[in-house]
């Protein structure tokens, strides 16, 4: 299903310094605990809670793709000093249009085009999942930044976790922001409730 591809402005990733310019307002983090020194930021209309340095830039943006018009919905957060940005989006795509495919497909595709946006070389993948929905997981490098992606379909929601670093130098919460990204079940049920009633 070629028209998941490209759901993602990725190119913008690779200019680190003006990614926090492009947002459109900043998201605070509603999630994280006073006491807590771990940011989480949750997303109540996007179903999903992940750990992300602060601040964190929110866009949405229109975009059109074979199968019309959707809505991006991204959330960056640049750490210029370590030349690293993390980025997670979910986009939402008519759900005729997914329950036409096999969604073991749509995430491999989606991941092929986020390596294709980023002109990055891949270097590993892997399907995985995450509360029994599929997800696929790529490696990869750009010029010199290593790529790290996981996509998951929920439904007819296609979510989206990249993080972009120098390469031989992930952050150090590299796998807490993969780990902690966690699906809000009621959310993932009013997605899927006509798939698995």
């Amino acid at each position: 299903m070629k028209n998941l591809r490209r759901a993602a402005p990725l190119a913008a990733l690779l200019a680190l310094g003006g990614l926090g310019a492009c947002a459109s307002r900043q998201q605070a983090p509603a999630a994280a605990k006073p006491e807590s020194s771990e940011p989480v930021v949750q997303s109540t209309e996007g179903g999903f809670s992940v750990a992300i340095p602060r601040p964190v830039s929110e866009e949405r943006r229109s975009q059109e793709t074979d199968v019309g018009a959707v809505t991006l919905h991204t959330f960056i957060s640049v750490r210029p000093d370590v030349d690293t940005a993390y980025y997670v989006s979910y986009t939402d795509f008519p759900p005729a249009a997914v329950a036409q495919a096999d969604p073991r497909d749509v995430v491999a595709r989606a991941s092929n085009g986020a390596l294709e946006a980023l002109g990055a070389t891949g270097l590993s993948s892997r399907p995985l999942m995450l509360s029994g929905f599929p997800g696929w997981e790529i490696e990869g490098i750009s010029g010199p930044r290593h790529l790290r992606g996981r996509f998951f379909l929920v439904g007819p929601r296609l979510y989206q976790q990249l993080l972009l670093h120098p390469e031989g130098k992930p952050p150090q919460d590299a796998e807490r922001f993969f780990e902690s990204f966690q699906l809000d079940p009621q959310v993932a049920a009013m997605l899927t409730g006509e798939r698995r009633s």
